[in-house]
């Protein structure tokens, strides 16, 4: 594709925006590639804003952004609208002096924005899409180095926004093929109307029987109810009737039960009948249920009744003929049979209702059934017409597209590898080529897992597909980790990529597209930067422990000097001989454990400035730590029991004396300090091989076994030394003599039960031994 000048014309924006909108980046989350990249910039430039602007038809939208919290601004009072028709980098050192902007100030968090610089997004076929800008609040200018970052940085985004430009166009293309593949089955399409249309009537003759079946349904349920309110009248008058045989039993002089007995089984029998004919019916169930209830009490009522009057003179029958009891005995049963009845009255006009409604739906259904019929006639013959056009349409479109893909893929250097929906391989550009080691015509056709084989970069195990992540989940897919891409020759090249499904005009993944770059250097830059940034982390945590070190334990033996100073001017004490020894002894002690402090912190200072040399010589290492033993036990040892045990060494040995004395020090005076008073310090020492091993045990308060870890690092100390005084040197200063010897330490430690090291350092004789390089 040829490019375009950059001229600000009408018809330039208009393709300009067309670009824009082609790389589906407007309005989309964060990334990470793009984060990254503003970041970076505001360590370079060392600016408080830096913001990655597309430039959209009436606003400036911010794809990454740091140190501003808005997602978008206004397109024509913006600088980045400026930036965007300059060919190369625009810079305002300061706005207010600048007569081109004095005029056109920009608010950002409440402050006035002074500096800009704004690289142009500019793609390879001449399109500006956004700027890679900085802001200031206060005027600055640019170094030489700065502006080259900010312009190669620039050039990366535009390589970012490439890639989802290819994207893009490989899914625009696959949504071309699957609609050309529609256009070319015309034919089955047709079949696909008709066979619509056929559905709609079968569809129709259906629903038109279930309209049927449902009104003959409540056909069955009118005749139903009607049925259950015959019972109800039946049983009601059954029940009439045999209260009636009760009174005629009572008046006629020739007394019969026959007719009483008789009615009385019509009753039972029309009960059990209307118990059958409600039983689904939960309202008429409760009612049933108080109704036998209510007829067997009437029923057994009546039966004393008859015993009654069996037993009674003329007037004892007349008095039970007129009496209220029999009179109203049935008017319970006959009140709960009337509600049954209002019931099931209801139910039939229901019924009855939902009969009629149901002819009227069967009538609309078969009406717009036979509309949605002509209607897709119509339809299906317009579509006949119109094939005609669009065929010849998505052709010059699909040769369009084809043209364009081909520009875009070699414009963006990077791999590209698109897929089926099986994952088999059916597009590979160059650079894919090179970077899995397979011609383009070896790979296609082949799976996607057997040309490009992905490997966890820590683990080194096999990563999962994101050709078969993207096309089972139908969601894009981003490396959360990093990985390697294996070449057959067993080389491994660290890619970083993304991949993204390709959903057809069905909604379902069609296939799927993979972009990807070697990334070895970068991912070698960014350890080189993480090591650079740890050690300064380091460093600064060094820097603090050590102030707070020296603010601590210098402040007391400092103290201590000043107030036995002062104390000394005092007539009293000057007229006391005793007192002023006392004090100059503590003055004496002071300066004493000043200078061991410094001459420790000198010796780190050496070590890590690689000035601490290992000079091994003939000494008697007995004589060595008999001195040091010595000197602690006339000091903080008064109160201890040492006791050393030389074993089996034997004179001479060839080891560094000073080095040696450092590491007895420290761990002898350790032990003491951290033992309570009276208690027993053990040195025992014994050859090992070629080397002498030096163990130090005490008895005191032991190390916590989460600190064991750290225990040789600077300025680290244990979390139980409470009010002991210590530098966090000491263990530091032996870890270090140690490892100038070649030699090694370990420690054992329970709380409250005491600690042991021991350390073995080789016997350097002079015949083999070889100074370090």
């Amino acid at each position: 594709m040829k490019k375009v000048s950059l001229a600000n014309g009408v018809e330039w924006e208009e393709e300009r925006l067309r670009v824009l909108r082609s790389c589906h980046l407007l309005d989309t989350q964060p990334e990470f590639v793009f984060d990254r990249i503003v970041h970076l910039v505001k360590e370079v430039c060392q600016v408080p804003i830096v913001l990655i602007s597309l430039t959209d038809a009436e606003r400036q939208w911010f794809k990454s952004k740091v140190g501003c919290e808005i997602t978008e601004g206004p397109r024509q009072t913006a600088y980045c609208n400026i930036a965007i028709q300059q060919p190369d980098i625009l810079i305002i050192p300061d706005t207010l002096r600048d007569s081109n902007y004095a005029e056109n100030l920009h608010q950002l968090n409440d402050k006035t924005i002074r500096f800009y610089a704004g690289a142009p997004l500019i793609t390879p076929d001449g399109f500006a899409l956004g700027t890679l800008c900085i802001c200031d609040y206060i005027p600055r200018e640019l170094t030489p180095d700065q502006q080259r970052t900010l312009k190669e940085l620039a050039r990366l985004v535009v390589i970012e926004i490439q890639r989802r430009r290819a994207m893009g166009a490989l899914v625009e293309q696959a949504q071309q093929r699957s609609q050309a593949l529609q256009q070319n089955n015309f034919y089955r399409k047709f079949g696909i109307g008709i066979g619509l249309i056929m559905i709609l009537l079968l569809m129709s003759a259906g629903t038109s029987l279930w309209a049927l079946n449902n009104s003959r349904q409540n056909e069955q349920k009118v005749l139903h109810t009607l049925n259950v309110i015959r019972t109800i009248d039946d049983l009601e008058l059954s029940l009439r009737g045999n209260l009636l045989d009760v009174r005629r039993y009572a008046l006629l002089p020739n007394r019969s039960l026959n007719n009483y007995k008789r009615s009385r089984d019509y009753i039972f029998e029309y009960l059990f009948k209307l118990k059958n004919l409600i039983r689904n019916r939960p309202i008429q169930t409760s009612f049933l249920q108080r109704l036998e209830t209510s007829i067997l009490a009437t029923a057994k009522t009546l039966d004393q009744t008859i015993i009654d009057l069996g037993n009674q003179d003329s007037e004892g029958v007349k008095n039970i003929y007129l009496s209220p009891q029999l009179i109203n005995i049935i008017d319970s049963p006959l009140n709960i049979l009337q509600e049954m009845k209002t019931h099931e009255q209801y139910l039939l006009i229901q019924h009855q209702a939902n009969s009629i409604k149901g002819q009227e739906i069967n009538s609309f259904i078969l009406a717009g059934t036979l509309s949605l019929n002509l209607f897709l006639t119509i339809f299906i013959f317009l579509l006949i017409v119109r094939e005609i056009h669009s065929r010849r349409q998505a052709e010059i479109t699909a040769n369009h597209h084809r043209e364009y893909l081909e520009v875009t893929l070699s414009s963006i250097g990077d791999a590209v590898i698109t897929t089926d929906a099986q994952a088999q391989i059916t597009l590979m550009n160059p650079v894919a080529e090179v970077l899995t080691g397979c011609a383009s015509q070896d790979g296609i056709g082949q799976d996607f897992d057997q040309i490009v084989r992905i490997i966890d970069a820590a683990k080194g195990d096999v990563y999962p597909s994101p050709i078969k992540a993207a096309l089972k989940f139908e969601s894009n897919q981003i490396f959360d980790q990093a990985v390697m891409l294996l070449q057959p020759d067993g080389t491994r090249i660290a890619i970083d990529d993304s991949c993204a499904p390709i959903i057809g005009f069905s909604g379902q993944a069609e296939g799927a597209v993979m972009v990807f770059r070697d990334v070895s250097e970068r991912r070698h830059i960014e350890k080189s930067i993480q090591k650079m940034l740890d050690r300064a982390q380091e460093i600064n945590a060094l820097k603090t422990s050590f102030i707070s070190m020296v603010s601590h334990e210098f402040r007391t033996p400092l103290t201590t000097i000043l107030s036995s100073a002062e104390l000394l001017n005092y007539p009293p004490v000057r007229a006391n001989l005793e007192r002023q020894q006392k004090h100059l002894q503590r003055i004496y002690d002071a300066i004493r454990r000043l200078e061991a402090m410094l001459d420790d912190i000198l010796l780190i200072g050496r070590a890590e400035s690689g000035k601490l040399q290992f000079q091994p010589a003939s000494i008697n290492v007995i004589e060595i730590i008999t001195g040091v033993v010595d000197a602690i036990q006339a000091g903080i040892g008064q109160r201890h029991y040492i006791n050393v045990d030389f074993g089996d060494v034997v004179e001479p040995t060839f080891m560094d004396p000073k080095l040696l004395s450092h590491i007895m020090t420290n761990l002898i005076s350790n032990a003491v300090k951290y033992s309570p008073a009276g208690s027993v310090v053990e040195i025992k020492l014994a050859l090992a091989d070629v080397g002498v091993d030096f163990n130090v045990t005490d008895h005191g308060i032991g190390i916590p076994p989460q600190d064991i870890p750290k225990l040789f690092t600077t300025f680290q100390r244990a979390g139980n030394v409470g009010n002991v005084q210590g530098t966090g040197l000491g263990l530091n200063i032996v870890k270090t003599c140690v490892d100038l010897h070649g030699g090694s330490i370990r420690v054992d430690s329970q709380l409250h039960q005491g600690t042991h090291f021991q350390v073995w350092l080789p016997n350097r004789l002079p015949a083999v031994y070889e100074p370090p390089v």
